[in-house]
């Protein structure tokens, strides 16, 4: 059933029982009761509210944002993606307020200790390793990724080494979490930074490459 409101005032697609609440009432020689019109205008309510909520799901296009310390950043709503941050970049995120950050990159990439960096500042680690180069991902990584981005817990970092990995990680996610139609999650993810793991989010999903 649809939730689709018009200027009217109606609802196109509402159950006709409501709209008989509401606009007649056989049972009543024309005449609705008070309880009848309360009963039928919070039903339209439920209605309303179930359009806005969905339109309130829809996933905003990244954009390029600037961080001092960490390359191809993007940022869409509470979610920023990006390469590799710096001590410096950590400290400007962690002071603008975001509250996670997860990285996908293996063990062995980087020869400091981000975790105890990140921690140090107040803010969650995560961490997804993703081999690079990326052959498939897995259902435990998607997993890991809606533990972080379903919890609502506030803003947060998504990084690898340049933002290919973690965006592409992140387009399966929106297919298999947010139930995102495949071609819109390729594009979004894009936008935030997936580049050469493309393919490998095409076959996790099933889809066919686009044709050269």
């Amino acid at each position: 059933m649809r939730c689709e409101a018009h200027a009217s005032g109606r609802l196109q697609g509402t159950h006709p029982s409501i709209m008989g609440i509401l606009y007649h009432d056989h049972s009543n020689n024309g005449k609705l009761s008070i309880m009848k019109r309360l009963c039928g205008i919070m039903l339209l309510a439920v209605f309303v509210g179930c359009g806005e909520r969905a339109a309130d799901a829809v996933t905003p296009d990244p954009t390029a944002c600037q961080v001092e310390g960490m390359r191809n950043c993007a940022v869409a709503g509470d979610v920023l993606f990006g390469s590799q941050p710096s001590d410096a970049a950590l400290e400007q995120l962690a002071a603008q307020g975001y509250t996670t950050v997860v990285t996908t990159r293996a063990d062995g990439e980087i020869d400091w200790d981000e975790r105890a960096k990140v921690e140090s500042l107040g803010m969650t680690f995560v961490s997804i390793p993703m081999p690079n180069p990326v052959s498939t991902i897995t259902d435990q990584q998607v997993a890991r990724l809606d533990s972080v981005l379903g919890n609502g817990s506030g803003p947060v970092v998504l990084h690898c080494g340049s933002g290919n990995r973690v965006s592409g990680l992140w387009g399966a996610w929106l297919v298999e979490k947010k139930n995102v139609e495949p071609a819109e999650a390729l594009r979004l993810a894009e936008l935030a930074g997936m580049t050469g793991v493309r393919p490998v989010v095409e076959q996790r999903l099933g889809v066919a490459p686009p044709p050269r």
